[in-house]
């Protein structure tokens, strides 16, 4: 009788186990194997709401790079393809990158462009309804945090193509004696407090807004699964002028052709055209020894006022000159579900690397967090044998599940009361290593600035496309630096050299003195670590700018100081536009840091119409004056998807990011149920047995 109420146990649970893959299996989204249509991209299925199938509109990206000095002009052509018999409308969340001014649309149907114009957020989208409704083809561009933007392109035709081209310009990074610059290719995705992602859909977003976060589904987007293919291929070329000899030149993800030109130029192209949107692209060159910059400035006159460009490294420090003084470090890491995969692996290869770089007299603690805030000890400790020896362990067990419960993290690190017992006299340092992968960036950033205190926040970006504008903002707001380790054989050089920064003395008091009447961003340097530059950008009336700009700064007890004439700029068109983009990263940084809204929102609509910018706060609109769909056919609004990005693990319908509220729910029932019928079955069997 016991093995007959076993097996009837066994076959429930079975039973159980199976009613789960059905639910998980039910939420996904597929797509033809890859090549059936062109581009290595097939047909592209999605689950309509009746839980059928419907076809969806495909995506083409053509990438164009030209760079020159310290500035990039990109352009994005987003070919939008309807290979189904309804009229559609698109809807698709991109990722540019945080520095990224996007100041041009363009709207090509057939041979006819339409020129897109800049207006207010709300006014912009009001010009793009009434223009669908009326039957218009139509696009908008809308920015969802500094580095994801959205595109809706309305009233396609069944069969029809339609190119929106998007442009914009960034300024290249300098560090270490290397340019550099990344284009995001992929969206991570991103955890929302309160609110966890859903299964997958076609709709615009997958994730419910909580009140916090208000805006939640329009950066959720749905994705694909692996095994059914990638989707939106991407073709990339870049045209370089260096303007000097270089050293190397390499991307560090994509195997890239390099055919050399005259006078320091290069024609770039991805060797394996098109690619999978599944990771960022990274481009870096090297200067040669002699050819490296120590200053640069370039100015661009457009009509009554002039805008400069400087970018001034300051001397190393002297390693015989500085000794490294006892720090108190607290290594942060992200375990949760969006981590799973590569992901994890990089961050303790990291850590663990981290935890050799301390020296006795130092004071440390590891804090891990996903849907709770683990910390290894309750407050710093000495460094020794023993508390090594448990660290090493503790990360070394470490794995990724859960969701992104980022702020309590932070704060048991800033919180001064978890560290009792630490002496005040040592440096202290913040480490965190995570993907970035919250939407609720303001809220993180803010507590930052309120408790950073004396630290130093170091952030280290891990992944195949991690956030990098919540970790670059991180870390200014944390007077720390930003480090992109993308594959784990980058680990080794990436730390070190995050190491040389964070163990010798940072150029603090920085000062930037222009000729009088200059508006400067940002108006505050932030302190500069070994191999980093001083960057600024300033803008003043034509004709008033004659003199020197005057930098300096401390490191330790020295100081360092320099003068450069504004009369050596070199004209660079764009430097206006990049001026215009760091005033509005100004201005909402100090949005976060407490401003009133209201007069914040005032300046950027001052900055960005004038300089015809998208921000948090403008558009671009593009409207077809000919009406080509017929008023009484609705047009399907669809959301792209999204490939689940290089690495990371795909489980339950959806890449791991957080919890899958309904999944579990389902699993909470089954599991009640379950105990509920053992516990019958076991008083059955004792009822047999007397």
């Amino acid at each position: 009788m016991r093995l007959l109420l076993e097996s009837v146990a066994a076959g429930m649970f079975v039973s159980l186990v199976l009613a789960l893959a059905v639910f998980i299996a039910s939420a996904q989204a597929y797509a033809a194997v890859p090549g059936a249509g062109g581009h290595g991209q097939g047909a592209l299925l999605l689950q309509d709401p009746s839980g059928g199938r419907e076809a969806a509109p495909l995506l083409f990206t053509d990438v164009h790079m030209s760079i020159t000095g310290m500035i990039a002009r990109v352009q994005v052509q987003q070919r939008f393809v309807n290979p189904t018999a309804e009229w559609r409308e698109g809807v698709y969340l991109f990722p540019l990158p945080d520095n990224a001014a996007v100041d041009h649309l363009r709207m090509h149907i057939g041979e006819r462009v339409i020129q897109g114009r800049i207006a207010e957020r709300n006014d912009a989208r009001r010009v793009y309804e009434h223009a669908k409704l009326e039957g218009r083809k139509t696009t908008l561009v809308e920015q969802e945090r500094a580095n994801l933007f959205t595109t809706n392109l309305a009233n396609i035709a069944p069969g029809e193509e339609v190119v929106v081209a998007i442009e914009y310009q960034q300024t290249l990074t300098y560090d270490a004696g290397s340019f550099s610059l990344r284009f995001p290719m992929a969206v991570t995705p991103r955890y929302v407090p309160g609110a966890p992602l859903e299964s997958m859909s076609a709709s615009l977003g997958t994730a419910d807004s909580p009140p916090q976060m208000l805006d939640a589904d329009r950066i959720t987007p749905p994705y694909v699964h692996p095994r059914d293919g990638w989707v939106n291929p991407v073709a990339i070329t870049i045209d370089l002028n260096a303007g000097f000899p270089l050293s190397k030149l390499a991307s560090a993800y994509h195997a890239v052709d390099v055919d050399e030109r005259p006078g320091n130029r290069y024609r770039l192209k991805l060797t394996d055209t098109p690619v999978p949107a599944v990771r960022d692209f990274e481009l870096a060159w090297t200067p040669n020894v002699g050819s490296r910059p120590a200053a640069a400035l370039f100015t661009e006159t457009r009509g009554d006022k002039t805008y400069a460009l400087l970018m001034a490294l300051p001397p190393a420090a002297s390693e015989l000159a500085d000794v490294r003084a006892p720090r108190e470090v607290t290594y942060i890491i992200d375990t949760s579900g969006s981590m799973a995969g590569v992901s994890i692996v990089q961050a303790r290869e990291a850590l663990l690397m981290a935890l050799e770089r301390l020296r006795p007299g130092d004071r440390f603690n590891v804090i891990e967090f996903n849907s709770t805030t683990t910390p290894l000890f309750t407050a710093p400790v000495p460094v020794a044998e023993m508390t090594l020896r448990q660290a090493r362990v503790f990360v070394s067990g470490l794995t990724a599940r859960g969701g992104t419960e980022m702020l309590p993290a932070l704060k048991a690190a800033l919180t001064d009361d978890l560290r009792s017992g630490s002496a005040s006299s040592l440096t202290r340092q913040v480490v965190f290593l995570t993907d970035g992968a919250v939407g609720n960036e303001d809220e993180i950033l803010r507590l930052i600035h309120r408790q950073i205190g004396d630290r130093r926040l170091f952030t280290i970006g891990i992944g195949p496309a991690p956030n990098s504008f919540f970790m670059s903002r991180a870390a200014k707001f944390g007077r720390g630096t930003f480090t992109f380790i993308g594959d784990v054989r980058e680990v080794k050089d990436k730390m070190s050299a995050l190491f040389r920064k964070i163990e010798a003395p940072a150029l603090t008091d920085i000062s930037v003195i222009w000729p009088g009447g200059a508006d400067v961003s940002p108006d505050l340097v932030p302190d500069l670590y070994t191999g980093e530059p001083v960057v600024v950008t300033a803008s003043f009336p034509t004709g008033s700018g004659n003199g020197n700009v005057a930098i300096s700064g401390r490191r330790g007890d020295s100081t360092w100081g320099t003068l450069l004439p504004l009369t050596v700029g070199a004209g660079e068109p764009g430097v206006g536009v990049s001026w215009a983009r760091a005033k509005i990263d100004a201005l909402m940084d100090a949005g976060r840091q407490g401003a009133p809204q209201s007069e914040i929102r005032a300046a950027v609509l001052d900055v960005a119409l004038a300089h015809h910018l998208v921000s948090k706060y403008t558009s671009l609109v593009a409207v077809d004056v000919t009406v080509s769909k017929p008023v009484d056919t609705a047009a399907i609004q669809t959301s792209l998807p999204h490939n689940v990005p290089e690495g990371l693990t795909f489980v339950g319908g959806m890449p791991r990011t957080a919890t899958p509220a309904p999944l579990l729910i389902v699993i909470g029932f089954c599991a009640l149920f379950l105990a509920l019928a053992i516990a019958a079955l076991r008083g059955l069997a004792l009822r047999f047995t007397r």
